[in-house]
């Protein structure tokens, strides 16, 4: 397969490997041209991953390959180093070369590879203009602003024909009001390009906007892999529940409940693939909860008593935020403004949440 602007032939990116300091044991398989998002809370592997993949971080045991070429075989001895992998690392911060133009910065990576410089400067030039940056070639990286940078980094990083471009949170250092736009421009330069790429963040829209595929990483280890919009609809780890901003119980599947820990039951509507006495999680978003002191009366619900930590407004919602006793992650309800003031709610106060059994998807835990 060759990328999209000609490049040179890419393959599937492979990685198996761990490092015992950190406590980590990743896998991750890319196929060619594809855009997977990993996502995880702070210390659950990112940054390791991102430094494995860049040959930054050599592993304790483990291969990495890339179109079939062993990168990294800790039983054979085999080590790449990173300025032969033809992987790039685009980083939050632009870290462009203060001394050089922006032509210049580009065309960098193509020198440092041997390219001449005038085929380094035409280089340079197309993917300046391929990233809306033509205007500011002659320029000292001291002359632009964050979002100017950000796209001249991006020209650099592509300009260097990698085979795997890693984009470890590109829009995390971006004013809100310039964020949109760097996004849309990754989306269409990813889009025409081709390239296999890598993508660390925390933001729901750069996962949505940009990958084709989610990762999640809990603690060192890969808990969750699918289709970006299938797994943040149905999320099966608390991370993936909490950045899609829905309610997540972990239990076991039985016939007609997901059974937490504690023995709560909670009724749900179960996945064809649920089993019996297999580990299970019931997601039910925070639109679908109701609030109240007391029990009320009506159809079969789900009744859980927590404790109120905290109250969020949103809009024309209160968004409450509580906790169940001995229960390790939060719940989420979005209740109406009026609601919460009848209600009286204040941190410390105990409540009924009721969801119906309907509202309830119960999935097979990964």
């Amino acid at each position: 397969m060759t990328t999209a602007d000609g490049g040179a032939p890419i393959g599937a990116l492979d990685l198996a490997a761990g490092v015992a300091a950190r406590d980590v044991e990743l896998t991750l398989q890319v196929e060619p041209g594809e855009v997977v998002a990993v996502l995880g809370a702070n210390g659950a592997g990112k940054s390791t991953l991102l430094a494995l993949l860049s040959g930054l971080l050599r592993p304790d045991t483990g291969t990495i390959t890339l179109d079939q070429r062993v990168l990294v075989d800790t039983d054979r001895g085999v080590w790449v180093p990173p300025h032969r992998r033809r992987v790039t690392l685009l980083a939050q911060q632009a870290l462009l070369l203060p001394h050089l133009s922006v032509a210049a910065n580009v065309a960098f990576g193509p020198r440092a590879q041997g390219v001449g410089r005038r085929e380094a400067r035409a280089l340079a030039d197309r993917w300046l203009a391929a990233v809306d940056a033509t205007e500011f070639a002659d320029r000292k990286p001291g002359q632009l602003s964050g979002g100017q940078a950000q796209r001249v980094a991006i020209a650099r990083a592509l300009a260097a024909d990698p085979a795997v471009l890693l984009l470890d949170e590109p829009m995390a250092a971006l004013d809100v009001a310039v964020a949109p736009a760097i996004r849309q421009l990754l989306r269409r330069v990813l889009r025409d390009s081709g390239r296999t790429t890598v993508l660390v963040t925390h933001d729901l829209i750069d996962a949505l906007s940009l990958a084709d595929r989610v990762v999640v990483l809990e603690a060192g280890r890969v808990v969750e892999s699918g289709p970006t919009r299938e797994v943040l609809s149905a999320p099966r780890s608390v991370f993936a529940a909490r950045i899609a901003g829905v309610n997540l119980i972990a239990g076991t599947a039985d016939e007609h409940h997901l059974r937490t820990p504690g023995g709560l039951l909670i009724a749900g509507l179960l996945a064809p693939d649920c089993r019996a006495g297999e580990p299970a999680v019931a997601v039910f978003p925070p639109n679908a909860v109701a609030v109240s002191r007391e029990e009320p009366v009506g159809s079969p619900r789900n009744h859980l008593r927590v404790v109120v930590t905290d109250l969020e407004p949103r809009g024309d919602v209160v968004r409450v935020h509580a906790a169940m006793p001995g229960g390790p992650d939060p719940l989420l309800a979005d209740i109406t403004v009026a609601a919460a003031a009848d209600l009286g709610l204040e941190p410390g106060d105990p409540v009924l949440l009721t969801v119906k059994a309907t509202g309830v998807a119960v999935h097979p835990a990964t």
